[in-house]
Parts: structure tokens; sequence; C-alpha cells
């Protein structure tokens, strides 16, 4: 038969020694290992060597880092028993423990840890060598030749590392060993080292003289089954000391980086052996984050640094006697018997040793003996303390205690074994020994802190036995929760009383001696009790419900009665308890009534000095009764102190302790029968009587009328009564109530008694007296006179009405100045009608609210002196103090309504009853003439003194300031006769405030400006002053220095700020302005001009300033202007022969003597007989705007034509050229232009306009102006050569042309003369341009000719057919009127409407905003305030404000404005020039643009605009200079605030002008341009703001060096 083919199983054992070793779960695995293998040797040193690359020093001589160096070979050694034959044998062998029942290794694995960190490890003992390697997957043992060098007395062995590597952390591995020592039985010391340099050393040291712990008879010794039994306990201190040798190697003060490590580094982070961290797929390294934590948990020490951890050892020595199938079952499982006896051990930590290392690891150098695998646990903490097999393992205990046995692990030693069938029993049976031990360790510390409870704080006590009680709360234990649950159930099963130690308010004791803290208990009960707030601890705990903490029983209670006697407050609290437990549930039942029994039998206290029985009261005390008894009042025995029954209801105590209320009644009899002393004798103390007398009163009226009459009995024949006269004790018949003793002889009730009227009925009911006779009362009245008044109203109160009427009508008061006086003669008697020394009624005390006070005022009594009376004493001279009584008692809350009311000051004005300070003196003062405000002492006025109540101001209705008349009076009356009286007067008034603006107006008008005289004596002579009224004044300022022109015309004041703001209030005016001016002016034209120093040019100065501001005055003051020589004209002067010279002369004309030179060709013909405006815009338009007539309105033109040349081609051409191109031209210009009925001429008509030709044509030219100078020039026609000029004859208006070519400029002059009452010279060129130019030409320059002409036809179809015409075509707008147009005393309605005002109002009825931009006169100065903070602003491009861009409406827009017109000036036609600025002005020049912008020219342009800008002070970036190159008619415009200005216009028109006359031109047209900030149109509103800017700063404009060497100005 065939053999069955047998094959030998293979094992790979490099997989199966890494799958062992990949279950071990913590760090440092290995040196735990070797370290217990060296404690099973019976070694007592250990030491751990890193061998580094370079060993020794660096190259630079300096010791490597421990964060740098390199590490190649491990070696750990130990000086324990050396390796026998069968140690080296075991070594061979996987699996096979050592048999040995007292060693702690059993699976023999231990030892193969070390391939987690090396393939070849060596082994070197007794002299022998042994490597350990693999040969494929197969280990394999060899004997190494061992050199004698290498011979050691220690066990070595040597891990040369798979690859080099960072040194693990010291402090960790420090820390690790540290735990793995803890219950190691030999192991003493432990060294690492790198190279030859000692990193770190700890010490273990145990007292060898350790203290035996009783175990109580009622502890259950053995284990559940019997297996183990604990023969005895003792308590060993142990003492771990750990020192760090030099702080570089350790890390330094800082804690050390994370290191990264390459592949394979450090082995003590193999993922096959230590760290139970998820790894990196990619290198299998823990990940970044968890190595910087765990690096940065590594502290720093200074050099050298010890550290210690003290502990309490409880060990237990435990018996086995184990069952032989348990042995049998124990010994296959782990190949070894059972040991025969071992020891049990437990770690305890003091408090104070917690608290040690808990700081230490808060300072921040954390705890070598806290943190992961730390020997010392926090509470419920995390870290928490572990099983100990020898070493740590990863189960935990769930309690703050190590415990270390003879536990069976897992392989891996991560838990100990609760599933494995006999290993299980066996770990089981050692949980009940550690459940044991804890108990005894428990009870042992609970007693400590009972013995030592009297001698520490309370606090210190109670924090103490709470870290104890903490220390043994069981927590979930892990990975297996069933191990904290065994011996917790140990813990408290392993006793077999209920004696456990627990924590009360009165020290440690057990549980079952312990109360739960109940407030109604506490106050009376001195049972140890378990605090509220210590709760917590108690849940925890989790105490089974044999061992917790109970509640009070009634067998508590009594037997706490029985034992002593309770003071009052515990009686009373007891009762409390008692009467609200059962006393509300109604009748108690049998068991509540024997219980009641035992309490009243067994309760005993004292209370006010008297033993208190509760088995002997029947009777307590009701509310009532108690509410005016007094403490001290004497009780029967068998009532119950109303101190212990405090808090109780009336309604309970019945039910509670079967009491009864005492009566009233009962407790008389008792004080009548048995008074237990004199103080408590009815009828020998008053006081005690009166109490007895007020307590029946208070319950009178509860007692029915038996009891009363019981009370009446009992007293009647007492001498009960406390009465004021001797013997002072009465019976009730035998005394009187105090009305019926007026006269103070009969036995009165004591008055402190009849304070209650409750107690005046029940005296009334037991016999007191309230009367006697009327004749008798009236006989003591008159015959003496010390009796009360009050008395006596209070007799007569209750008296029949006869009697009192009898008794009123007499003269029978006795008053103070020793006569007898009638009732309506006296006041009443209080303190301040005694202080004014009135006659005061005879009475002691006075309230007129009382019922006899109240009777006699009826009666007539005065009860104070009314106003009428107080003033005249309060103004009296001769007794000052009765007069300071008057005035304080008129102060008083008495008058205060009246005052509030009805006082009228002016009643009393001749009174002088107000107490105040008159020049530094105190004094009586008349209320009209003393203010609140002391410093109106300025002006003459009393005023209050520092002392005078501020409440008396309001009520006397004192002003704090005279009324506006009164100082009016003073001012005109007295005003200051010096500026130095004047400036503390105005600047006063001015801080004050007091006038309105109507009050300012009269102000205005009064001579209280005093100014000096000017003396022609010599300025020896003393200064006058004369007094002139503000309007008549100016403010000093620099812009009108001494020596200036206005110095001779205005009176200038200064008299300081606050004053000089006052003064502007009243009228004076900062600076002259145009009215001001002119008045002076119109006052003597030539004087002014005199004092010009004949200066025509300071003289036009002046005129430009009237020029501006003229609009606004009255139209009386224009009439005058008219009728007055003030008018400059120039006429060029005649040499002796009669020729005319270029200079003029100048003279001051009227209006009707000067003529506007609108025609330079009549003024040298006319100039030497005529006086001409100054040839300045400005005046020219005032002129004009005078009533001045143009010159060309003055020159009369006669034509004198050839024969006439018929059909002529060149006549017919220019009337259809004029017929289509006119109305081109007239679009630009308004109504107010053109000659009567010029507007509606109709060209094509040739019955109104036609055009002639002649071969020769006369025209001569005369002047029509009645005030010319006679002379030659003036009294002829003059002959000209003009080649057209217009006639009408026969209602035809003719064009007379010369042939054969008439000169464009002269045609286009006929028509303006035909068209305007006066035109210029642009008129004719602009005309000339149009009628020469083509049509197409014309569109292509921008007209927008179809339109105009279809505007131009449907306006004249509407104007036949009588309609308004539209559009702004003919007729057209109208500039704003002067202010003479409408007069002001003549309403608009009153003239009728024209055609072209119903055209504006339509065009307001399309404006989007009809508001916008419209400024009143009253708001001028408002809106230059609004120009000025806008302009004041930086510039930029994007400032959301109007411009003056044209819009449709505008009011009576003018539109003739082609100098101010944005829109010829696109925004995108424009760009910066950015390096040609000229300080803050931006250049601009026009897109496109070849040429650059001149750069002399703009330096000199944006000199003028800058400099303009600081006279305006405005900010300079919001003024721009462009060039366009085309328009040099465009002067400037607004664009959203930003003010452009042309340089071509000043190119044109200043460059080589004078620089004052460009200063002046810009000045207007930036005045201009900053109006269009406000008002974006051209109507009167813009008209309006731009005069008043541009007059507002002509004296800033003035100051400019260039203005003022125009005008040849010298001086400021």
């Amino acid at each position: 038969m065939c053999e069955p083919e047998v094959t030998a199983v293979e094992v790979n054992q490099r997989d199966l020694v890494d799958k062992v070793l990949a279950r071990y779960p913590e760090e440092f695995t290995v040196f735990r290992e070797l370290l217990q293998n060296a404690d099973d040797a019976g070694a007592e040193n250990f030491d751990v060597v890193f061998e580094s690359t370079h060993a020794g020093c660096a190259s630079n001589g300096t010791t490597p880092g421990l964060n740098s160096v390199k590490i190649f070979r491990w070696l750990v050694k130990n000086d324990g028993a050396q390796f026998q034959d069968t140690d080296w044998k075991r070594l061979t062998k996987i699996a096979e423990g050592n048999p040995d029942e007292r060693k702690i290794g059993a699976f023999g694995v231990g030892f193969f840890s070390v391939f987690s960190v090396t393939d070849k490890p060596i082994v070197k003992s007794n002299g022998k060598t042994v490597s350990i390697y693999y040969c494929g997957d197969q280990l394999f043992v060899k004997k190494e030749q061992q050199r004698n060098c290498d011979r050691d007395e220690w066990t070595v062995i040597e891990m040369e590392l798979k690859q080099e590597s960072t040194i693990p952390r010291i402090f960790e591995l420090t820390r690790f060993l540290v735990t793995s020592v803890t219950f190691l039985a030999n192991i003493q010391r432990v060294r690492i080292f790198l190279d030859d340099t000692e990193l770190s050393r700890l010490t273990k040291t145990r007292n060898k003289a350790s203290q035996s712990i009783a175990i109580s008879e009622h502890m259950s010794r053995k284990s559940r089954n019997g297996t183990m039994t604990i023969d005895s306990v003792e308590l060993i201190s142990q003492e771990v000391k750990v020192i760090f040798f030099d702080d570089a190697l350790v890390g330094g003060p800082k804690p050390p980086v994370a290191r990264t490590e390459p592949e394979g580094g450090n082995p003590t982070k193999s993922k096959s052996f230590f760290s139970t961290e998820k790894m990196s797929k990619s290198n299998g390294r823990m990940a970044a984050s968890k190595i910087a934590a765990a690096a940065s948990q590594a502290p720093s020490f200074k050099s050298s640094a010890q550290l210690s951890a003290k502990c309490s050892i409880y060990s237990a020595n435990v018996t086995v006697s184990a069952k032989s199938s348990l042995e049998k079952g124990l010994e296959s499982a782990t190949k070894k018997k059972p040991p025969k006896d071992f020891p049990f051990e437990m770690v305890f930590f003091s408090k104070d040793e917690h608290d040690k290392q808990s700081q230490d690891e808060e300072d921040g150098n954390g705890s070598v003996f806290r943190g992961p695998q730390g020997l010392c646990p926090r509470l419920e903490a995390e870290h928490p303390a572990r099983i100990f097999i020898g070493q740590s393992t990863a189960q935990t205990t769930g309690m703050a205690c190590h415990m270390s046995g003879r536990f069976i692990p897992t392989v891996e030693r991560g838990s100990i074994d609760l599933a494995n069938g006999h290993v299980s029993k066996w770990n089981d049976e050692l949980l009940y020994v550690g459940g044991f031990l804890a108990r005894v360790a428990y009870d042992s510390e609970m007693n400590k802190i009972k013995d030592l409870w009297p001698t520490l704080r309370k606090q210190d006590a109670e924090q103490l036995a709470l870290y104890t009680m903490k220390s043994f709360v069981f927590h979930p234990s892990t990975p297996d929760p069933k191990v904290s649950q065994i011996i917790k159930n140990a813990f408290y099963a392993c006793s077999t009383t209920d004696q456990f130690p627990f924590i009360s308010d009165q020290g440690i004791r057990y549980t079952k001696d312990i109360r739960l803290y109940h407030h109604h208990f506490a106050q009376f009960m001195r049972t140890p009790v378990f605090p509220n707030e210590l709760r917590p601890i108690s849940v925890s705990m989790a105490l089974p419900d044999h061992l917790r903490v109970g509640s009070y029983t009634f067998k508590d209670v009594v037997k706490e009665l029985n034992s002593r006697w309770l003071s009052e407050l515990e009686m009373a609290a007891c009762l409390r308890w008692w009467s609200n437990s059962f006393g509300s549930l109604g009748p108690l039942d049998e068991q509540h009534r024997k219980w009641r029994n035992e309490l009243l039998k067994a309760g005993r206290t004292h209370s006010g000095g008297k033993e208190v029985r509760l088995i002997s009261i029947s009777k307590f005390i009701d509310g009532r009764m108690q509410s005016v008894r007094r403490s001290d009042d004497p009780l029967p025995d068998d009532t119950i102190p109303p101190a212990l029954i405090q808090g109780l209801t009336s309604l309970t105590i019945p039910e509670a302790f079967g009491w009864q209320e005492m009566s009233v009644i009962h407790w008389l009899r008792h004080l009548s029968n048995s008074p237990p002393d004199a103080a408590h004798d009815i009828t020998r103390a008053p006081s005690f009587a009166q109490h007895v007398l007020n307590v029946i009163s208070t319950l009178w009226t509860s007692l029915d009328e038996n009891s009363r009459a019981e009370v009446r009995e009992i007293l009647e024949v007492m001498t009960c009564i406390p009465t004021t006269t001797v013997p002072y004790m009465m019976r009730p018949q035998e005394a009187y109530f105090p009305e019926a003793d007026v006269f103070r002889d009969l036995p009165v009730v004591r008055q402190d008694l009849l304070l209650d009227f409750r107690t005046e009925q029940v005296l009334q009911y037991l016999g007191v007296q309230k009367r006697c006779d009327i004749e008798t009362f009236i006989s003591k009245a008159m015959s003496g006179d010390r009796w009360n008044a009050i008395d006596l109203a209070r007799y007569l109160i209750t008296s029949a009405q006869e009697h009192v009427n009898r008794v009123m009508d007499m003269r029978i008061f006795p008053c103070n100045d020793g006569e007898r006086r009638h009732i309506s003669e006296l006041f009443a008697s209080t303190e301040i009608n005694r202080a004014l020394k009135l006659p005061v009624i005879n009475c002691e005390y006075w309230d007129s609210n009382t019922q006899e006070g109240l009777f006699l005022i009826r009666k007539g009594l005065q009860d104070y002196p009314t106003i009428e009376q107080l003033i005249p004493i309060a103004s009296s001279k001769d007794d000052r103090a009765v007069r300071h009584a008057a005035f304080t008692f008129l102060c008083g809350p008495l008058y205060e309504t009246f005052l509030e009311k009805q006082f009228d000051p002016s009643k009393f004005s001749a009174y002088p009853f107000i107490p105040g300070v008159r020049d530094g003196r105190l004094c009586q003062i008349p209320h009209g003439e003393v203010f609140s405000d002391p410093n109106w002492n300025v002006f003459g006025f009393g005023h209050l003194p520092d002392q005078f109540n501020k409440k008396n101001i309001a009520k006397l209705k004192i002003r704090d300031r005279p009324t506006a008349e009164k100082l009016f009076q003073v001012l005109e009356s007295t005003p200051p006769k010096d500026p130095e009286t004047a400036e503390r007067w105005f600047r006063f008034l001015a801080e004050k405030g007091v006038f309105s603006a109507g009050e300012f107006e009269r102000i205005a008008d009064l001579k209280i400006v005093p100014v000096e005289v000017t003396s022609e004596q010599s300025q020896l002579s003393k200064i006058s002053y004369e007094a002139v009224s503000p309007r008549e004044c100016f403010l000093k300022s620099d812009s009108y220095p001494d020596g200036h022109f206005y110095q001779q015309l205005f009176k200038f004041v200064d008299f300081g700020r606050s004053a000089n703001a006052f003064l502007k209030a009243c009228g004076v005016k900062e600076r002259p302005e145009c009215i001001d001016v002119l008045k002076v002016l119109l006052r003597c034209p030539k004087t002014f001009l005199k004092l010009a120093g004949d200066d025509h040019e300071r003289y036009l100065t002046e005129l430009r300033l009237i020029a501006v501001g003229h609009k606004s005055l009255p139209r009386k003051i224009h009439e005058e202007m008219r009728t007055a020589s003030i008018f400059l004209g120039y006429r060029r002067s005649k040499s002796r022969d009669g020729f005319s010279h270029e200079a003029d002369e100048f003279e001051l004309c009227k209006a009707d003597e000067v003529l506007v030179a609108d025609d330079m060709e009549s003024r040298r013909t006319f100039g030497d007989c005529i006086f001409i405006a100054p040839q300045e815009e400005l005046l020219e338009k005032f002129y004009s705007e005078m009533k001045v007539k143009s010159l060309s309105s003055c020159i009369k033109y006669t034509v004198e034509p050839d024969k006439e040349l018929l059909n002529a081609q060149s006549a017919r051409d220019l009337r259809k050229s004029i017929i289509d191109k006119i109305p081109i031209f007239l679009h630009e210009f308004d109504e107010p232009r053109f000659r009567d009925g010029m507007r509606l001429l109709r060209w094509h008509d040739e019955n109104q306009f036609f055009v002639r030709a002649c071969r020769r044509l006369d025209v001569t030219k005369r002047l029509d102006f009645p005030n010319a100078t006679l002379g030659p020039q003036g009294q002829k026609a003059h002959p000209t050569e003009l080649s057209a000029e217009t006639q009408f004859k026969d209602g035809v208006n003719v064009l007379w042309i010369k042939e054969p070519k008439a000169d464009s400029y002269d045609i286009a002059a006929a028509l303006c003369r035909l068209l305007f009452s006066t035109y210029k010279k642009n008129d004719v060129l602009s005309l000339m341009t149009i009628l020469d130019t083509d049509i197409n030409v014309l569109k292509r320059r921008g007209y927008d000719v179809d339109r105009i002409l279809s505007e131009y036809r449907e306006n004249l179809e509407k104007a036949e057919h009588g309609e308004n015409p539209s559009n702004g075509t003919p007729p057209g707008p109208v500039q704003a009127p002067s202010p003479d147009a409408l007069p002001e005393d003549e309403p608009a309605c009153d003239k009728p409407e024209p055609v072209v005002s119903k055209f504006t109002k339509f065009l307001h009825r399309l404006r989007k905003d009809p508001k916008l931009g419209e400024i009143k006169l009253s708001e001028i100065e408002n809106s230059i305030e609004k120009v000025k903070n806008i302009m004041k602003e930086e510039g930029g491009d994007n400032d959301p404000h109007i411009s003056n861009r044209e819009q449709v409406g505008g009011g009576k827009k003018q539109k003739n404005v082609a100098y101010c017109d944005e829109k010829k000036v696109a925004k995108t036609d424009l760009e910066e020039c950015e390096d040609q600025h000229v300080g803050q002005v931006k250049v601009w020049k026009r897109r496109g643009t070849v040429l650059g912008v001149p750069s002399k020219e703009r330096e000199a342009f944006g000199k003028i605009i800058s400099d303009l800008a600081k006279v305006f002070s405005i900010n300079q970036t919001r003024c721009h200079v462009f060039f366009h190159g085309e328009d040099s008619n465009l002067m400037g415009f607004n664009r959203n605030d930003q003010i452009f200005f042309g340089l071509e216009h000043y190119m044109q028109n200043h460059k080589d002008a004078p620089a004052g006359k460009a200063y002046i031109d810009w000045y207007y047209i930036m005045a201009h341009e900053m109006a269009h900030v406000h008002t974006p149109y051209h109507d009167e509103h813009h008209e309006l703001l731009f005069q008043a800017l541009a007059t507002r700063y002509l004296t800033e404009l003035h100051n400019l060096p260039p203005v003022r060497d125009l005008f040849k100005c010298t001086s400021y």
C-alpha cells in the first residue's frame, strides 16, 4: 500500500514577527520590553545609549544639537543576571515564554520587538556574543567572535538601525520610562546617553519602612470565587527623581521645532510597531501637524534641571488557591502555572503632589510626570490611570489610581483579557482585588482627613476631602469598559456594613450619619449635613442605595429634642417646621396627634428668662394682640411666648398644637391679680397703665358689649388713668379730657394717651369727663392771660353755637403788646408773624391745619399777611431785621403760587424791597432796576448778591437782564462818552445777545458810537468825541489803512472783535458799499472828486463799484443819480489854435450831458465837442442804464442818392441774400436791442424793405445833441464816404447801394443802423460775415440754418394771426429789466402785459425745475456763502453740481452769451497738458492741436488766474486755462463748478494791455463764472449774484499791485 505524502508546514518567520509586533500599540515599546526583561533578570540599573555617526565633536569643535544629530545604533544595557544556557536557548525560540511563574513574561515575544528597529540584533552577556538575523524569511542565530575589548559585566543588546535616524524625543522617552519603572520590582536607576554624554537620569526610591494598614473585619478578603485572598495591606512611600543634563541637548529655552524625518527615519515612529496614528500613504510618516503638536509638548529646562514626584503605594499581599481546572487552563494559556502568591499594588498621589505637578504643567515647562503615558494623572482629564502588568498597558482603570498585578494581558499588552475562559476568570478575580484595595485606600485616606479636620481651615479640609473622593470616582474605562465596572462593584461590595466615610459640614462622617441639607431642619438640627453645593460629587460617585446620604426623619427631630435644650430661635424654627408641615392639613389623625404629643413632651427651651416646656402650654397670643403688646409684657404661665411662634398664623396654631387664643380679659385679670413688679403694676406705673389702655383701645372694636362691660368692671375701681396733676393716677370718674382744662387747673388725662382717637372712646366709656359750664368758662378767661387760645378754640368747637358767638364777639384775646383784641385784629402765632412784629394770638404752638386753627381762622384770625401788607414791610428803612424777615417770608413757599400766577411787579415799582448791590454796596433796589446777572452793572443797574437764593429769582420774576426798552432808554439818555466805555458796553451787549432784528434797527439810528472829532488845534489839546449812529460808521480794516481815500469820506471805528460784532448787528458795515459811496458822492460830487485827489482813475474805481451794485438801490436814488453831476465824461482837448489833440480832458456831468461812444467814427468827428463815457463795458452799461444816450442815437444821416439804376442785378442779389440770411443774424439778438418795429420787419415785402442801386451816393451826418460844446465841429454837417445807407421814404425802408460794388461792411453797418438803436462793431462784422457766406458754408460752420428759418417763418405766421411766437425766435426773450423798469410803489398788474412777458411765462411752464438757480435779494448772502463753500473744496472731475449749460427755460435768460458758452467746447474736445500747469492751475488744449500752448502767454495768464483765485478765496484746483485756437470771443465757461478761462481771448485782448486792466477784466469774468455755481442761466438771478460777488471782493482786487499801479495808488 502506498504511503501518503507528508509535507512540512513552513512558517514565514519574518511575516510572523512583523504581524505579532504590529499589534503593539504604544510608542517606545522596545524599551518597555527590554526594561521588563531586565527587571525579570533582577537588574537594578538600566542604560540606553544612542550612538551617532559623529561621535565626539563636530568639525568646528561643537557638540551637534539633538535636532541634527544622526543615530545609527542603539545600545541597551542592564546589570541583571547574565545569560545562562536556558536563556540562550529561549532566545532561539519564538513564543516560548519564561516558565518561572514569578516572572512577568508569558508569551515569549517581547524580545523580538527589537526587529522593529533592526534586522540584526546582537546580544552580549556572560562573555558571549550572539547575533540574530534574517536569511530570506527565516531567522537564524549566530555566535559571534567576541573581542576582549567588548567584554562587559552587563548584558548588552546592540541594535544597528535599519537606516540612520534622529534621536527619539528625550523628554517623552524619559516620561515613558518614569511610568514604566513604577511597579518594577528591581529596577532603581535608568540612564539615557548620546554616545558618552548623559542626557537624562531617573532614580526610583521606595521607603523600606512600610506602614501596615489594618483591614476592618467587615471587609471581605476573599474574591468572589475564592481564588484570591488578601492577607495584608501595606502603605509604601515612593519617590521618583529625574535629572535632565545640558539644556542645549534637550532643546534650550524654546520648545524644539518639529523635525521632518526621512523615509524609515526614527524607528520609534515605525508604523509596524509603535504608532497608532494614521499614516501618510506616501511615506508612512505621521502627519506633519501631529509631529509638530508632539514636538511642541517637549518643554525646555535649564542645565541639569531636577524634577521629582512622590506617591503612595498601597500594596496588598495576595495568596492564590486556584481550583485545578483553573490552574490547568491558565497553564495551557500561559505555559506556566499561576503564582502561589504575589503583590497587588495601587498608586495614590496626594493632593499636594497632584497640585504641584499641575502647577509645573501650567507654568509652561511641562511636567515629566504628566501627559501621554505619564505617571501622575489629572483628575477627570485626559491621560487617565492605567492597568500595569509590570509595564503599563493601554487599559485604563476608570479612576485616578494606577493598578499593578499579575493580570494576563492580550498578546500585545494593549488590555487585559476578559474574553478567554480561564484567563477571563483569573483577571476578573484579580480586578476584585483591585476594588478591595481601592476601598482600603479610600477608607485610609478619608480617615486621615477626619483626623486632620480640626486642625485645618474648613475650606482646605473640604478641598482635601473632595480631592480624595474624586480620585475614587469611577469613569468608563478604555478600551474595555467592563474593567472599571468590575472594580467599582468590588469597591462597594467588599464591605458588609453601611459605614462609608463621606464629607459633611462637620467633617468626615459615615453616610448613615449624614443628612441631606434642608433649610427647615438646618435652623434647629445639629446633625451632620451634606452641603447642596457638593451634590455633584455624590452623583459622580454613584453610591449604592444602602450607602447614600438620607433625608431627615421625625425620629431625628425627637432625638434632637431629647438630647438638649433648644435655644429660643431653634425652638421657634422647630415649631414653625411642625406647623408648616401639619398645621394646614386640617384636623390631625391619630398618628400625627401621637407624634405631636411626642414633640411637645420632648420640647423645652428658655424665653424671656423663663423655662418653657411645651407640654405645659395651652394658650397663644393672636396677631391683633401681638401687634400692640410689648415684648416685656407679663404673660400667664400657660401662654406660649410670642417669640416662639413668630411667623405662625392664628389659623394653623390650634390645629397644629391644640392651643387656644389668649383673651384680653384673661390678660387683664392676670395683671390685676398678680402684677409681677412695680413697673408692670397698672395702678402705680403711669406708662404701663397708658400702654394697657392703648392695648384695650386697639382691641376695643373687636370686643362685644359683654366683654366691654367686663373690662369696665375690672378697671373702674382701679386708679388706672394717668393724669397731669398730683397724685397722677386717678379713677376714670375723677379725670378730665384736656379740652375741659382751658385754664390749667383740672386733673387732665395725659396728652400722649389721647393721640389715638380710639383711646378717647374707651376713656369716655370708662367715665372720663369732657366739659364745664359756660359762665365759669368766661369768668376764668377774662381773669387771666396765661391761657392758650388753641385750648379755648378746642373747647368752643364742641360748645353750643350761642356760646361760641358770645365768646368770639368779645375783645377777649390777650395780645403780645398787653392789650386784649378782637379775633379779626390778630395774626396767627407763627414765628414769621412774630418776626414781622405783627399782633399775634396767644398760643404756644400754631398749626393752621388743625381743627382749632381752622376754627380761629374762620372766626377772623389772619393766618399770614397779604403781599400788599408784606412788601411795604420789606421796603421798611427802620428795622433791618423786620425787613429781612419780610423778604424771606415773601420768597417762602406760602406765596409761591401767588407769585407765579398773580404777582405783578409793576404794581410795586415804587417799593425798594429787593436786596441787591449797586455801585459796589448793598442796598434795597426797586424791582425793575435789579437783575440776576451782575454784569449789567456796567450800565448802572443793580444786581443780586452772590448769596441770593437762585429759586427766588424765578419766584419774584427778577429778570437776568434789562428789557430792550430799558436799554434803549440808557443808550439814548447816556450813550458811552469815550471809546473805552463804548468798547466795554458793546462787547457786553454782543455777548448777551438781548436784541432782536427789529430792535437792532431802532439802535441803528441812536447816536451811541463815540468817534473822535477832528481838531485843528495842536495834538496837546484834549481829545473830544461826538456820538454818531451805527449807520454812519464802518469797521476799520487793513483794506482802508490810515491815509486811504475812504478815511476822508467815512467814519471808521474798531472796538474789538466782540464789540464790532454788536455794531455790525446795529448797522455798522464792514466796508462802504455802493449806496454808502453813492450817498457821499451825491452829497457833493466835486468835493468827492477833490478828496480823490482829482484823480479820475480813483474816481472811476468808485464809479465801478456803483455800476456793479446800483441795481439793488431804491428808485429815488436812481432818480437823484440821473440829475446829479456824478458821471465822469471825457472830451478830446483842444489847443489854442482850435485843433484837437489825443489828450483827453474829463469833467463831472449829468446823465443828459454825456454820451456813450458806440460809434468810433462819429467820436473822431465830434469828440472835441461832447463828453464821452469811459470806454469800459461795465461803465458803458451803467451809463446806458442811467438813461445816458448813445452817440449813434444822436447822429443824424442825410442820404442823397443819384438816379436809381433800374433792374440792377446787384440790388436784386443783395435783397435776396438779405431776405435769406437776415433771420440767421436776428436769431442771436433780444427784443430790447431793436428799434421800434424792426424786430417784426417783413424783409420779403417790398412795401417794407427794398434795395436800390445808384452811381453816386452822398451821405452826410450831423450831431443832434443839445448839450454839445458849441464849436465848428458841432455846428455843421459832415460828409462821409459810404457806399451804402438806408433811407425811410414813403413808409418803405430803402437800402441804397453804390455801384459798381458796395462795400460789405458799409452794407452791414447801414442795416445795423436800421435795426438797432445802438450797435457795436462786432454786430456789423457778424452781419457782414453772414451776408457774405454761402448758406451751405454757414451750415458747415455750425449754424442750424434750417431750424432757424423754419422757426422764423412759423413765428411770422403766428404774429400775423395775433398769436405769441415761440422757441426763442423773433420776438425773443428779453433781458432782465432795470430796477427802474417797474416803480417800487406800483404793482406789476397796473401795466399791460406785453407779448414778450407772456412768452417768458410760457417758457417758465416748459422748465423742468422752475426754481433752479432762483435767488431772492434777502438770500444773497446765503447764496454767496454756498458758492464760497463749494469753490473752496478741491476740484475734481465728478463734482455733482449744475453748470452754465444752456437749458430750456431759464427765466428771463439772455441768449447772446457767446462769450460764456460751454457747448462751444465739448468735454471730449480738450486734453490735459500735464507738464504745462501753472502752479495748481491746470492747462488744457484742443484735442488734435499740433501747435503747442504759447508758454510765455500761458505763464502770464496762469499767474493772473492764480492771483484772482486768491482774491476770491477759492481753491486754485477749480481754475483751468484752455487754449482753443479758434474762438477768441469765448472768454470762459463753468463746467461742473470747474471754471475754464480762454487763453485765446487773453492773447487777443490783454496780451499787450496793462496788467492791471487784464486783472480787472478777468476779475469780472471769474465773478461771472462763479455765479454759475448757483445760477445756471443767464437771467436776472445770475445777474444779481454776479453783481454781489463782484462788489464783495473789489477791495481785495484793488489791493493787487498791478491794479494799484494802473490807478497810480502809492499807499494803502
